[in-house]
């Protein structure tokens, strides 16, 4: 069926879901985004359409539940602060996009950074903070696939967890010090 759309154009009908896809997939095809884009973030962005454009539209919708998911998993200031020290400084948008560009690091970075935030200091290349992007290819593909707008899905949480800092050298320093150390103002 999906060759079948792709050579005559026939769109996919469009559905909802609030389903996740299985993990093992969904980070499947971000390794392979990344590691077939050898770790250019721009050129990661185009094979994860592609690889995105051979499932279904629901399929797609699941990834992107999955994607949203685990972006409100790292809302919290600890994440907030690393995108702060790391860029320079960070709004609302900078971080939606740093936490998406985190998941495009793939599963290991992702999750030795929730249980230390400082685990990021393996990083060695972090895009110059040009973050933008992957949040919004799973949305692209379902449009060209459906004809429609992606629906709602699964809502991200937008409850910020963890402790608030503030916007100062000492205290991100004294709190972050490696982070600080290696990408601090």
């Amino acid at each position: 069926m999906g060759i079948f759309n792709r050579l005559f154009g026939k769109k996919e009908m469009a559905q909802n879901s609030e389903n996740l896809m299985n993990e093992n997939k969904f980070w499947g095809i971000i390794e392979s985004s990344k590691s077939r884009s050898s770790g250019n973030y721009e050129k990661q962005q185009t094979v994860l359409k592609q690889e995105l454009q051979n499932l279904t539209a629901l399929e797609v919708l699941e990834f992107d539940n999955t994607f949203r998911t685990l972006r409100g998993k790292i809302y919290n200031w600890d994440f907030w602060a690393a995108a702060y020290i790391i860029n320079g400084g960070c709004s609302d948008d900078c971080f939606s996009d740093f936490r998406g560009w985190l998941i495009g690091q793939g599963k290991d970075t992702y999750e030795t950074a929730i249980t230390n935030i400082e685990n990021l200091t393996t990083l060695n290349d972090t895009n110059n903070g040009d973050w933008e992007g992957l949040s919004y290819v799973a949305m692209e593909v379902y449009m060209k696939k459906t004809g429609k707008e992606m629906p709602t899905g699964i809502r991200e949480n937008f409850e910020i967890g963890g402790i608030e800092w503030e916007e100062n050298e000492t205290e991100l320093q004294t709190k972050y010090p490696k982070l600080y150390e290696k990408w601090g103002m």
